[in-house]
């Protein structure tokens, strides 16, 4: 893929932060991380070697919206540098960002993303949570997406909109080849009371550039019905037809039906419901919500097809951030002022971005994905805990063959499960005790089967010395083990200390 081709979705998000920017409202939110670590096994080798090792961490966040335009940008890149393992010395990047410009008033729009994160390659490598330890198996996965599409409304009739997605991913690895996928979208639909109805149509190309392969395609048309018989309750069946080259590299046709449920009894509890008949057999969707003024619940499970770049994109689990969010809800209604006071709340806490969760793995196979994850945060004057556990099980669908760097090129199925868990506890007004403990198990099970499991734990304290500076000291533990026994091992004992200031 050449740089033109990479530069258009940076080039859109610039022109959308640009768009309206003399009547925008920005908040901008510079910060300065710094951290030391001593580790007496970085590497997580047999033959130890400890390192001093320095972690830099610039960030900026940029939250703007106009007449006309809504973006938010968040970059942090840690500068990561070693005493004695200097050519390890790395760049790693992580970027949130995402746009919206309403180029035609009420008609033509524009959405760009951004996404750039650490990850790993292989679910049956180490996959250590500390980002300054190394590992052959780690990635940086870049994301860059533009979405142009047109909405509107047919009178009081049906609404519609049409949009052209273009979605690149990359990384920072010469063995794992780049993705550039390609969907136009559209749907109309009507108002529900009592009754009401859907019209959708998907059309998807996914393409790996850098390699001689197939592309992947598909087609899909559905149409729903929906029965609405009060506020709380609404019923649907659905029906239609699909075909793509994922099994035989040529085309094949299935029909779709289904039917689905939503359930919203009151404000703070949302169930939903929905089975369908696809190409891969039995599509699931069961999703529960809850919360309350001290505790939000989450319970969900699914079976679906994807691919590597879908989940990369999805939201994982564990994402405390959001569990936090529903939480504070009930005590603060200003989203923005909510955003702040989550923010707060994690930094003066030490909570995690994120618990445990299964690994997006580098795959160029469509496979069909099987989950079940449960999150539960509770939060009260002094202490919080936060909970998230999953098992998901994840099967090749496609028949094109895999290349050596590919997790399908050893087996066809793989199974992933852990926890995460994060409780803290205020000592004082400005001190916070911390503990955190992280397991993930991954089994291949076809055609030979292989076991690793990946362990963390730590214990900070967190200490808040101005309204924009914190700061933190603590232990960690990690360690990484595989069978058949004795294939893999490594442990590493960790200690830190560091502070972060806002300007």
């Amino acid at each position: 893929m050449g740089a033109s081709q990479w530069s258009v979705a940076p080039l859109a998000l610039t022109l959308i932060l640009a768009a309206d920017a003399a009547d925008a409202k920005w908040v901008v939110s510079p910060e300065i991380g710094l951290r030391e670590l001593y580790s007496d096994n970085p590497t997580l080798a047999t033959d130890r070697r400890s390192d001093l090792i320095t972690q830099v961490t610039p960030s900026i966040r940029a939250d703007g919206a106009g007449a006309r335009f809504k973006a938010s940008l968040s970059y942090a890149p840690s500068a990561i540098f070693y005493a004695h393992h200097s050519s390890e010395d790395r760049l790693a990047n992580n970027l949130q960002a995402f746009g919206t410009l309403e180029a035609a008033e009420k008609f033509l729009f524009v959405d760009v993303n951004g996404n750039i994160s650490q990850g790993s390659i292989s679910p049956l490598g180490a996959q250590p949570a500390d980002i300054t330890t190394i590992s052959p198996n780690r990635v940086e996965a870049r994301t860059y997406g533009v979405s142009p599409y047109v909405r509107g409304q047919a009178g009081s009739a049906f609404s519609y909109e049409l949009r052209n997605r273009n979605t690149w991913t990359s990384t920072n690895s010469n063995a794992l080849a780049n993705v550039h996928a390609t969907q136009w979208a559209g749907h109309a639909t009507s108002p529900v009371s009592r009754f009401g109805w859907a019209l959708e149509y998907d059309q998807s190309q996914i393409s790996y550039t850098n390699l001689d392969r197939p592309d992947y395609s598909s087609k899909l048309y559905r149409g729903r019905l929906y029965f609405q018989p009060d506020v709380d309750l609404r019923l649907s069946a659905s029906a239609g037809r699909e075909e793509n080259n994922y099994a035989l590299q040529r085309q094949q046709s299935y029909y779709i039906r289904g039917v689905g449920a939503l359930w919203k009894p009151g404000p703070r509890t949302t169930a939903e419901l929905e089975t369908e008949h696809r190409y891969f057999g039995p599509s699931r969707l069961a999703r529960l919500e809850h919360r309350t003024r001290l505790t939000a619940w989450t319970l969900a499970y699914s079976r679906n097809g994807s691919n590597y770049q879908q989940e990369l994109l999805r939201l994982p689990a564990g994402n405390t951030a959001a569990l936090l969010d529903s939480i504070f809800a009930a005590r603060i209604a200003d989203p923005a002022e909510r955003q702040a006071a989550v923010e707060q709340f994690m930094r003066a806490s030490g909570t995690p971005a994120f618990l445990s969760n299964p690994l997006a793995f580098y795959t160029q196979q469509i496979f069909l994905q099987e989950r079940l994850e449960a999150s539960v945060a509770i939060v009260g004057k002094r202490n919080s805990v936060i909970f998230t556990g999953f098992r998901s099980e994840t099967t090749s669908l496609s028949s094109v063959g895999s290349v050596v760097s590919d997790a399908f090129a050893t087996g066809s199925r793989f199974t992933q499960r852990g926890f995460g868990v994060n409780a803290s506890r205020q000592l004082t007004a400005f001190t916070t005790l911390g503990a955190s403990a992280r397991r993930t198990l991954a089994r291949q099970e076809e055609p030979a089967s292989g076991d690793t499991r990946n362990d963390y734990l730590s214990l900070s304290l967190t200490q808040t010395l101005s309204p924009k500076t914190t700061t933190f000291a603590g232990l960690s533990y990690t360690r990484f083990d595989s069978s058949p026994a004795g294939s893999a091992y490594g442990n590493a004992r960790s200690a830190f200390v560091g502070l972060t200031h806002r300007f």
